[in-house]
């Protein structure tokens, strides 16, 4: 099914043509045709080779299909909104949903207008992605598909628009996207109704749960005195948010290496020989929620400046296969204000006096393609913030950069709307006398007063409707900056950021445990600090930091439990008395890692698994002493102490814990890895990390869907026991964390880089590449990245095809 191998050298320089004597040069481009050549190596990784931007797309896309043809194909069909067609209604009519949803988001027309203003490279990009996707397909055949694509009409081939439509919808994931439930069936009441509520939970954009560390170390942070990046992104493990590994290049032009996200014709993360970036999941707000004022009269009339205002009416049909084969159509009517598209379920409710809508700052981002594209090609770290500031395309993330030479970069230069300064203040004051304002900023959801010109989005020239440049946190120093999805104060803890807009969050507020994990690891000192005795960093010391599985919850806490437990008579749970002895021992011996071999990371996950996540940022229940911005690092700290009176609530989570572990068959001196794992096929494979309440750096857990829109199969959980901690019957099942984690440094000789993709290369259950690295990964046994021509000449396992097709 892979098509004709041809083994045979490579061409690979660094940013240099390839001579004759050097190898095969780049297949030439032919008149009307689409030319690359794809080297695969180790793992599945595709090096292409080709002499344009189109020819690179073309290469990209048919080595990506050949690892994620079925993932692909099913996004396709939910953008182009055919998913009810295609699969049938869906449990309680979810099909019908997303693709009403995918309407009202107009992502189909935005496609349109994407291609209409994108640069003739971005263009080319996606026009040569098209071709080469195409083409695998009509080489490969559908019975030659992977599971579980095979023989599957709805795998089809593919238009330019189809992948606009696509991105649209990727670089919506931190806003519209967590809200599609809320627009799919948004309508107002009918006549003799006073609202139209759905009940459905609200989404908590404080932890959308993408997530990920960055860190950027400078050149007096590092042994070889130059520049070190490491890339440690939290995203699914299934699904659309799949990262792919390749190595993109164009002799003289173009040659960086890293992963793009599935589908997408460009390097997302990655390094080249001058630079190296990763990005991080901003909390930054990328969209507003406007209340609107209606009509007593008309709900779809509000009064915007005391004036009657219409809501836009789109009428939307949709084809429905039924269980007998026949197709039905069914039709909604969508409304949409001129902030953007209604809402209509929960809080947001759409009554006979209020509703609600939407205005999302990437609906119409259209620069996303050429800020990556401008990324890879970067010469330097001036040029890299340069393009983040002129094009501002990059939709939801922090990027944290270095440069060859040592200065480390750290910016959030996402799209994040411009809010005037009597917005701000209305806004405030709302937050203390509105209590619907106020339960939304707990979800992350900023409430506005649609029915006011003040509110509205403040176009400021250049940056259109989003923050000016100027406003935009970033923070440039070479020692090292660095990010673990928390806002941007404390990149530094010796260059605190402050006065930057509200919508990129609160400075000085307390710190995840998992950012504060991440900065002890790189302040602090000591021969056994994770930087060593000369507090200089050096690559194997950064890859070991990483996956390190030391808990700050754990380092804080542990012994103080310990010694709370120690001697302490059984506990009363709900009538039961519950003898915590063996738990406490298993705490006692624990090494305070969540590594494979540890014994007693269960007890610790379940008794924190009883305490809410702000409870491990400040003081509460577990705390005694509250988190202080002047000493972030050591607070909070200091276990609460036990009641006077009464059950101690820390002895009765550990009993609970201790239940929880028995009900779940695991005694509580299993070690982490006969108890946590992911599947691959048939085969069963543990794995190492734990979570944020424990406060690592290397995140693994189980999320079920929202982040996954998938319709293909996917590991299913089981029976939960604790949904705090993800604890099932058969334990804890991982489909979700630490994804593509590479450690990089500049050298005098150029770049050098180690890397693990947790979940493998490919999604073929036939494939050699679909667990090879979820078995490294699970071993920690980090792998070489090949960048150069002889290092991918030397590879054992190289095979070389040329690929073509017309454009």
């Amino acid at each position: 099914m892979y098509g004709r191998i041809i083994a045979g050298l490579s061409c690979l320089g660094l940013l240099a043509a390839c001579s004759e004597e050097s190898g095969v040069r780049p297949v030439p481009v032919e008149q009307g045709d689409y030319q690359a050549t794809i080297r695969w190596t180790s793992h599945g990784v595709p090096h292409i080779l080709a002499e344009d931007l189109g020819s690179i797309g073309f290469g990209l896309a048919y080595a990506g299909a050949r690892d994620f043809v079925c993932t692909l194909a099913d996004q396709i069909v939910k953008v182009r909104s055919e998913r009810a067609k295609t699969f049938g209604p869906g449990e309680d009519d979810a099909n019908v949903d997303s693709d009403f949803s995918y309407l009202t988001l107009g992502v189909t027309e935005r496609a349109e207008r994407l291609l209409e203003r994108a640069s003739p490279d971005a263009r080319a990009l996606i026009d040569g992605y098209a071709a080469g996707y195409n083409r695998y397909l009509e080489e490969t055949g559908a019975d030659g598909l992977p599971a579980p694509c095979a023989g599957a009409a709805w795998v089809k081939p593919i238009s330019p628009a189809d992948l606009a439509a696509y991105y649209i919808h990727v670089n919506m994931f931190s806003g519209s996207l967590q809200l599609l439930d809320y627009l799919s069936r948004a309508a107002p009441p009918a006549p003799g109704e006073r609202a139209r509520v759905r009940a459905l939970d609200l989404p908590d954009f404080t932890r959308l749960g993408l997530g990920s560390n960055a860190w950027a170390v400078g050149r007096e942070r590092a042994e070889g005195g130059r520049g070190m990046l490491v890339a440690n992104p939290h995203f699914p493990w299934e699904g659309e948010l799949r990262f792919h590994e390749a190595h993109l290049t164009i002799p003289g032009q173009l040659d960086v290496y890293g992963v793009a996200l599935t589908g997408l014709p460009v390097i997302n993360i990655g390094f080249n020989e001058h630079v190296a970036w990763t990005h991080t999941v901003s909390p930054a707000n990328h969209f507003t929620v406007y209340r609107l004022t209606l009509d007593p009269d008309d709900p779809t009339t509000y009064i915007h400046e005391g004036k009657p205002r219409a809501m836009e009416r789109r009428e939307h049909t949709i084809d429905v296969l039924s269980d007998d084969g026949s197709v039905a159509q069914v039709s909604r009517v969508m409304y949409r204000s001129h902030h953007g598209p209604m809402l209509g379920a929960s809080v947001l409710g759409w009554s006979t006096e209020q509703a609600f809508a939407l205005r999302d700052a990437n609906e119409d981002n259209v620069t996303a393609l050429d800020q990556w594209l401008g990324m890879d090609r970067a010469k330097s770290l001036d040029e890299l913030r340069r393009l983040h500031e002129e094009l501002r395309g990059i939709p939801f993330v922090f990027t944290t950069s270095v440069s060859a030479d040592g200065e480390a970069l750290l910016m959030d230069g996402s799209r994040v709307p411009h809010l005037g300064d009597a917005t701000v203040s209305a806004y405030e004051t709302a937050l203390q006398r509105d209590g619907l304002t106020a339960v939304l900023a707990s979800s992350g959801i900023v409430l506005l007063d649609g029915s006011k010109e003040r509110d509205e989005w403040a176009e400021t020239q250049g940056a259109g409707a989003l923050v000016p440049w100027g406003d935009v946190p970033s923070l440039a120093r070479t020692d090292f900056v660095m990010n673990a999805n928390d806002t941007p104060w404390l990149t530094n803890p010796a260059e605190p950021l402050t006065g930057y807009p509200m919508l990129f969050g609160t400075p000085r507020a307390p710190v995840s445990a998992r950012t504060r994990m991440n900065l002890v690891l790189l302040t602090e000192e000591g021969e056994d600090a994770a930087s060593g005795k000369d507090g200089l960093f050096s690559r194997e010391e950064l890859t070991e930091a990483i996956l390190s599985n030391r808990g700050i919850t754990a380092e804080r806490l542990l012994a103080q439990v310990v010694e709370r437990c120690d001697g302490a008579a059984p506990v009363d749970v709900e009538g039961e008395a519950v003898d915590v002895a063996d738990a406490c021992l298993a705490l006692a011996s624990w090494d305070g890692r969540m590594d494979l071999e540890s014994a007693g990371a269960l007890v610790w996950r379940e008794l924190l698994g009883r305490f809410s996540n702000r409870d491990t940022t400040d003081a509460g229940r577990l705390y005694a002493q509250p988190f202080d911005p002047e000493d972030p690092l050591e607070t909070p700290r200091d276990l609460v102490e036990a009641p006077a009176e009464g059950l101690d609530p820390i002895l009765v989570a550990l009993a609970q814990a201790t239940l929880a572990l028995a009900e779940a068959g695991f005694d509580p001196s299993t070690p982490l890895g006969d108890a946590q794992f992911t599947r691959k096929g048939d085969d069963i494979i543990p794995i190492h990390g734990g979570s944020g309440r424990e406060g690592v750096t290397n995140i693994v857990g189980f999320y079920p869907g929202g982040l996954n829109s998938t319709l293909l199969p996917r590991l299913e959980a089981g029976e939960l026991i604790n949904e705090a901690t993800g604890l099932t019957a058969s334990g804890y099942p991982i489909n979700f964390g630490s994804s593509f984690i590479m450690v990089v440094e500049h050298t005098s000789g150029g770049p050098r880089a180690e890397a693990l993709l947790s979940y493998s290369q490919s999604t073929d259950p036939a494939s050699p590449y679909f667990a090879d690295q979820t078995e490294l990964f699970s071993r920690k046994a980090w792998r070489p990245v090949l960048f150069t021509q002889e290092a991918i000449d030397a590879d054992p396992e190289l095979v070389v095809k040329e690929v073509s097709g017309p454009r």
